[in-house]
């Protein structure tokens, strides 16, 4: 009897746990779904590395290093793409892009990540005539460049202040010799790396150089060559008539400016030419010259200072006044010609400097206005002045009082000159000068007045920037044309044989 009631609370035992077994997967629950996604808050990284390919400077590696991506997606910057885990990638020009990587990691995230890469290419070519080599410039994605001819001389091109058309950018260069020269091209790119391609410039051939000059008298007209290398010349003077004579002379119909163009050609049968215009018969002056501070005594400000009286005859006029204003002078400024003439190896060797004194001691009274006279006391000092003409006007005169302490009679006293260009030496005086008129000693401490003439043949321009430099002066154009009063005393001036200069006039036609 025991038995049978031990099985039935077993049977029943066992019901019970079914029942509540199904009670636990009761459709009431929502069934369990497992984790997945960034569950432990890790964000992927992305960053890659870029190199330039050492044979294609238009190339760069991009590799990537992110950790955790299952995709890429390159934005090389220039409008292309790639999806490529590494990429060898060629740009169309050289410049500076800005590359984006963009991953995707396994867990669905997004990183990216940026870099800027400057490609470049570089070449060029060159065509050559006789000695003169046109470099054509094939290269894109250049911040900076370099030419480097071979031969000593080189130009430079900043992408900041230039653009492709100014002329260092694609150079002419004339070399000298028919030698073989290595051209070399350095372009510095927008991440300031330099690459650089070198060629031989060779089969250059000397190349005539025509140049001329002429004097005029009346209607007839010396043309005088002064070519370099030329076997023949061919002469058009503008009016229809020509010549092929080394100088020949020519006789005008009628006053006027004619264009005259020389041709010359080498041995190598290549011709070169050159127009000059050639005023004939005369032209009227429209405006007066005026030579400042002609007798010495105009003192351009208040304090009557030295300095300040002479500004208007030195190589190298000062910037400013000793009151401070500015001088109107310094415009014409020949650093290159103060510093020949400062050398003592080459004034004679007495005194480093290109500056006259003013002296009011030594003052010419016989006949002229001036109290006052410009001192040279040293064989280093010039007086130095270039005043503004009309080319093709026959016939300015000057005229200038002149004495030395002790220089004998019949000896030098000076030179003036009248200089078609700014010099560099006296060595260029000859190649210059459109007149000269040599002071000899009439008498032992005594005044003299003389006088010369010039025809303005010739005339320089002063450029763009120095016109801007001050509007304070009488330069206001490059159009306005220059000539130079300059004057070398004696190389035996010494401070007990002073030389003086005063009342300088100047008469235009």
């Amino acid at each position: 009897m025991n038995t049978k009631i031990k099985k039935g609370f077993l049977g029943i035992f066992t019901v019970v746990c079914v029942l509540a077994l199904n009670a636990c997967y009761d459709d009431g629950f929502e069934e369990f779904v497992p984790p997945s996604g960034n569950i432990n808050n890790i964000q992927p990284n992305t960053l890659f590395t870029t190199s330039t390919d050492a044979d294609n400077s238009l190339t760069i590696f991009f590799r990537s290093f992110s950790t955790d991506a299952v995709s890429f997606l390159w934005d090389f910057g220039d409008g292309n793409t790639s999806t490529q885990e590494n990429v060898d990638y060629t740009y169309a020009t050289g410049g500076l892009y800005t590359v984006t990587l963009t991953t995707l990691s396994s867990d669905g995230l997004e990183a990216t990540a940026t870099a800027q890469v400057s490609p470049v290419f570089i070449d060029f070519e060159v065509a050559i005539v006789d000695t003169e080599v046109t470099f054509s410039n094939l290269t894109t994605g250049a911040k900076s460049l370099v030419w480097d001819f071979g031969d000593g001389d080189s130009v430079t091109w900043n992408s900041e202040e230039n653009t492709e058309e100014d002329p260092e950018f694609n150079p002419i260069h004339f070399y000298l010799t028919e030698d073989t020269f290595q051209a070399t091209l350095t372009v510095t790119n927008f991440l300031d790396r330099e690459f650089s391609v070198t060629k031989s410039i060779e089969g250059l051939v000397l190349s005539t150089v025509p140049n001329f000059t002429f004097t005029t008298s009346d209607l007839t007209v010396q043309f005088t060559d002064d070519s370099l290398l030329a076997v023949s010349h061919f002469w058009e003077f503008g009016d229809g008539n020509t010549s092929t004579e080394l100088n020949p002379t020519h006789t005008y119909a009628a006053a006027g400016t004619y264009n005259v163009t020389l041709t010359t050609t080498n041995e190598a049968g290549v011709a070169r030419d050159i127009t000059i215009q050639v005023p004939v018969g005369g032209v009227m002056a429209t405006f007066d010259a005026v030579i400042q501070n002609a007798d010495f005594e105009t003192y351009p400000t208040a304090e009557n200072n030295n300095n300040d009286l002479v500004d208007a005859w030195t190589v190298d006029p000062d910037n400013s006044f000793n009151d401070g204003s500015p001088t109107p002078f310094n415009f014409w400024r020949n650093d290159d010609l103060e510093a020949w003439v400062s050398n003592p190896a080459n004034n004679g060797g007495s005194g480093t400097t290109d500056k006259a004194s003013s002296s009011g001691t030594d003052a010419q009274s016989a006949g002229g206005t001036s109290g006052r006279s410009l001192k040279f006391d040293s064989s280093g000092e010039r007086a130095y002045q270039p005043f503004e003409i009309e080319i093709g006007v026959e016939g300015y005169s000057i005229s200038v009082f002149v004495k030395s302490e002790s220089t004998p009679v019949g000896d030098v006293e000076g030179t003036f000159y009248i200089l078609s260009d700014e010099p560099s030496s006296d060595n260029d005086l000859a190649a210059l000068t459109l007149a000269s008129y040599e002071v000899v000693s009439d008498a032992i401490d005594n005044w003299q007045q003389v006088s010369f003439s010039f025809n303005a043949d010739a005339a320089f321009s002063f450029p763009q920037d120095r016109v801007d430099e001050n509007t304070n002066d009488i330069l206001v154009s490059t159009d306005q044309k220059f000539v130079i009063f300059y004057f070398v005393p004696t190389n035996t001036v010494t401070s007990s044989n002073e030389v003086f200069i005063t009342d300088v006039v100047i008469t235009t036609p």
